[in-house]
């Protein structure tokens, strides 16, 4: 009992660390719940590629979204698993004509789950539609390096040296690509995603050559 109570507590302080900004903090907490968080994905997803690909979406939401972990109200890996499982079924939403080729006939009760689900938890269900604008809204603001340094960080969780290997710069530069992009990447998540003004179709003569 005392080692699960101790192994929650220490999920916990890793996910407030990294709320502040402690990458050590949040690649540790990624190579304890990895595994655990991939199969919860692909229990619901069935296929590898989509699970990983949901998985390394959910590590970006963990990470910008850290600080809004309360630990007296949830277990950190109830409130890890409830990101990844929104995540998850809102692809399946998004899809639900490939829902069948998905899940097997032999278990019906994913689809139960599934259908019922239509209005999960809103305090549990960080990454939702809002979100993932507001997250793609704000990385077409980052420069090509930054945007690219996230990527290879949060997506294929190199470290600082071999982002800077395989971008071909030095260590500082990288770590301030990095640094930088995650600061503007928090900043801009923070912001209403504002809506283009509909114009209306210029006319021939006031087209651009």
């Amino acid at each position: 009992m005392n080692q699960t109570h101790d192994r929650h507590s220490h999920l916990a302080a890793l996910i407030v660390d990294a709320a502040g900004g402690d990458r050590a903090a949040f690649r540790e907490l990624h190579a304890l719940t990895h595994d655990y968080l991939y199969h919860t994905a692909l229990r619901l997803l069935r296929l590898p590629s989509l699970a990983e690909e949901v998985l390394q979406e959910a590590y970006l939401s963990i990470w910008l979204h850290a600080a809004s972990f309360r630990p007296g109200q949830a277990r950190a890996m109830t409130w890890l698993i409830a990101i990844v499982r929104n995540r998850a079924l809102s692809v399946l939403r998004s899809n639900r004509s490939g829902i069948a080729s998905l899940m097997s006939d032999e278990d019906p009760a994913l689809l139960v789950e599934l259908e019922a689900d239509e209005a999960p938890d809103p305090g549990a269900q960080v990454f939702d539609a809002l979100a993932r604008l507001r997250l793609e809204h704000a990385m077409t603001r980052l420069e090509p390096a930054q945007r690219q340094s996230i990527a290879l960080a949060y997506g294929q969780e190199l470290t600082h040296a071999e982002i800077a290997s395989h971008l071909g710069v030095p260590l500082g530069t990288a770590k301030s690509w990095l640094r930088r992009g995650l600061e503007r990447l928090r900043v801009g998540m923070e912001e209403p995603v504002q809506r283009q003004p509909v114009r209306p179709a210029p006319t021939l003569a006031g087209c651009r050559p």
